[in-house]
């Protein structure tokens, strides 16, 4: 609607209250530049530490009711046993950029510390910016 009225205006030649505010000018890289750089940071730590991360436990040292990463066929898992034991495995990559996933204990979800992508412990995509889910992968 402000788009329109803003366009509108700029035909008739008329003042408007929000062409300023809404005007694509007001963007200024210098000011984001630093997020930017923030972010590409810590997405190369993030694949570093993924690359270098070595599991220390094996499914069978995960107790009920917890997850954790192990080393299954020479690939990192993401396993989570349910507290009847039952075992949900996933890729710990996540599907957008391809960041090691981290277990929410709390939430019993997979959580991507690079642009915050969440899963299920079954694997289901919760929240993107992924756009598919893990046992996808």
């Amino acid at each position: 609607m402000v788009s329109a009225m803003i366009i509108s205006d700029m035909i008739l030649d008329k003042e408007n209250d929000f062409s300023e505010i809404f005007s694509p000018k007001r963007f200024d890289l210098s000011l984001s530049i630093g997020n930017i750089a923030n972010d590409m940071i810590e997405t190369a730590k993030n694949f570093i530490a993924q690359k270098i991360y070595i599991p220390s436990s094996k499914i069978e040292h995960i107790k009920n009711g917890h997850a954790g990463i192990v080393e299954y066929n020479d690939e990192k898992i993401g396993v989570y046993k349910n507290n009847d034991g039952k075992e949900f495995i996933v890729s710990t990559k996540c599907p957008h950029l391809g960041c090691q996933l981290g277990w929410n204990a709390d939430e019993l979800t997979w959580d991507c510390p690079c642009h915050g992508s969440r899963f299920d412990y079954k694997g289901r995509l919760i929240g993107s910016p992924a756009t598919k889910d893990l046992i996808d992968n």
